[in-house]
């Protein structure tokens, strides 16, 4: 099993620009929430061209270029915007979350582990995204979206469990 970041910057970019297509209004929302820019000119065809780059950046893990016409200011306003990874506060959270979701990983290989007889053999990524609530979205066989707040509660057990005992040979 991995675990990864998801495209941070396509997400802001998304909330920044107010890009509304199925594909983007089918995320939540950044948190923390993000500005809005505005007086900025996006072409036309940005919308659709975000949906392809957005589905890059977890299929091709996290690459993909962003779509022409990207405002230039956009770099220098999702860097103030992150939250600095290596402050205390950022690292007590990102270390209890990955102590929570051990715990869980543990209890779903060891069920697994009784009911097949041996351990478990699975190959899952998770894409982590700091999106509003708990969300999950399987997009393949063995990917899925999983907010940061989701990741750390024992609610991620379900969906888990459920794309493990599938892969599990």
């Amino acid at each position: 099993m991995s675990s990864r970041s998801g495209n941070t910057f396509a997400l802001y970019t998304r909330d920044a620009l107010g890009i509304s297509t199925p594909t983007a209004d089918s995320i939540p929302r950044l948190t923390p929430p993000v500005p809005r820019m505005h007086d900025v000119y996006v072409p036309e065809t940005f919308g659709a061209a975000w949906d392809r780059w957005w589905t890059q950046s977890y299929d091709h893990g996290g690459g993909g270029r962003p779509p022409v016409g990207l405002p230039e200011q956009m770099r220098a306003a999702y860097s103030q915007w992150t939250p600095n990874p290596t402050s205390p506060r950022q690292s007590r959270a990102r270390d209890d979350a990955r102590a929570g979701f051990q715990v869980v990983l543990k209890e779903i290989v060891d069920q697994l582990t009784g009911e097949l007889g041996h351990p478990p053999v699975f190959d899952v990524q998770l894409v982590q995204i700091p999106v509003e609530g708990q969300f999950w979205r399987r997009v393949d066989k063995r990917t899925a979206l999983v907010s940061d707040e989701l990741h750390a509660s024992r609610n991620v057990l379900a969906p888990l469990e459920s794309v493990l005992r599938e892969l599990a040979q």
